[in-house]
């Protein structure tokens, strides 16, 4: 992945006229030039695809004349090296070097600074790059990787595809080489969801829903789940591959042969409440948290009727193992429920330390033998039987959990329109 930034900056110096103390009067400094190679990334270790350095406009210097141009480079931050950190102008106004980013934080900063040798013009800037980590955690702070929404994968065909924000991207080989596709409907996407056949579907943030069975290439707009919803909704599906649709007032639909039709619930839930995501147990039926009476809601008629299950007192969120052990979390803190008998009995099996209470729908998911686990505000873990957890590794602002066909693990958080975005966590399979 390379991206190259240009800014234009003008330099305006204004100094007393030594020649002419006439009151009043200035002398204008004034000159142009572009940072070339900002917001390029590598593998820790190696060098950016391309220089980088700056262009100067000589035919913006005022006053005019023919003058040496000197960059001088430090590097600040990130442990990388540069080839050069003297370099003159050529006859075009390049100052260029080489830079091979480190392995001391994924951010990379160099120092710039720009003068010329009569001493009539400088600048100091920054130049910033990416350095990914094979080896160890990463911190992203910037670029699409950063507010990731959902994320697919197909272990069978070994692809991923995610979405951050609006666009899509489908990974191509490590975990921060994303290619973006495009796709022609109007709308943002909330939600990615995959089923058995690899087929993706996509929830749109204007109410409909949109399957692609050549992994984005082509899309079909299957119409809006819930009629007359024109924003948003919850959208999952279930192991048994049936689609299920839900948000607040309208209730929840189901899908059993790939969005071409639905049915709505008829009974038990009585306030047509927001549910979490749909799980299937023991084969025969269905379940999810309600958001309104926080308790486990089951179906056994594929989502026409509801009824509660005991649940653990102020429960947010849930998950069904491949053994039907039921996995309820609650309030006060993160602290996970287990039940082995249908949910008639639990005992509480996990509670990590998090800086804040709060849930998400991206809290639970398999790969390969083990679970993984994220607690808001708090960490990952993995288990094996939601007995006994192993820490990945910590944190205090991330809440969404993905893992990507090779065994990446990203811990988002969100993106801010008037804050600092919470950085994404990214531990490489290797680890």
């Amino acid at each position: 992945m390379k991206r190259i930034l240009f800014f234009i900056l003008s330099i305006l110096v204004f100094t007393a006229c030594e020649q002419f103390p006439t009151l009043g009067t200035q002398i204008l400094r004034q000159f142009n030039f572009q940072i070339i190679g900002t917001g390029q990334s590598a593998e820790a270790g190696n060098y950016l695809p391309d220089s980088v350095g700056i262009l100067m406009d000589f035919e913006s210097l005022v006053p005019a004349g023919e003058r040496q141009f000197i960059m001088e480079i430090k590097v600040w931050q990130g442990g990388g090296t540069v080839d050069q950190t003297l370099v003159y102008a050529n006859k075009s106004g390049k100052m260029k070097t080489r830079w091979k980013v480190g392995d001391a934080s994924n951010e990379q900063t160099l120092k710039v600074k720009i003068y010329d040798t009569e001493g009539l013009f400088s600048s100091e800037n920054e130049i910033k790059a990416t350095s990914f980590f094979s080896n160890k955690l990463n911190t992203i702070n910037r670029g699409f990787l950063v507010g990731i929404g959902g994320m697919v994968r197909d272990t069978i065909n070994q692809r991923s595809m995610l979405i951050p924000g609006r666009n899509l991207y489908v990974l191509t080989d490590k975990f921060y080489n994303w290619e973006s596709i495009n796709y022609l409907f109007n709308t943002s996407l909330k939600e990615l969801e995959i089923n058995s056949s690899g087929e993706v579907f996509a929830a749109g943030w204007n109410g409909n829903l949109y399957k692609t069975s050549d992994w984005g290439e082509n899309w079909i707009d299957l119409g809006k789940p819930i009629p007359e919803n024109p924003y948003y909704y919850e959208f999952s599906i279930s192991k048994d591959d049936y689609l299920w649709a839900n948000k607040a007032e309208h209730g929840i639909y189901c899908s059993k042969d790939n969005g071409v039709t639905w049915q709505k619930d008829t009974a038990g839930l009585e306030n047509q409440e927001r549910m979490g995501p749909v799980y299937t147990f023991a084969d025969t039926a269905h379940m999810a948290i309600s958001h309104s009476s926080m308790m486990i809601m089951k179906t056994t008629d594929n989502g026409l009727t509801w009824k509660p299950v005991y649940t653990p007192e102020y429960a947010l969120t849930m998950f069904v193992t491949d053994e039907n052990a039921i996995i309820a979390q609650n309030q006060g803190g993160f602290r996970l429920h287990k039940s082995t008998d249908g949910g008639n009995t639990y005992r509480q099996v996990f509670s990590p330390y998090v800086e804040f209470g709060t849930t998400s729908r991206h809290l639970y998911d398999k790969f390969g033998a083990d679970y993984y686990v994220l607690a808001p505000g708090g960490g990952v873990w993995k288990t094996k039987d939601f007995e006994d957890f192993t820490e990945l590794f910590t944190f205090t602002k991330q809440r969404n959990l993905f893992i990507d066909h090779q065994g990446n693990i990203y811990a988002s958080g969100f993106n801010y329109s008037n804050a600092a975005d919470d950085p994404t966590l990214i531990l490489p399979a290797e680890n």
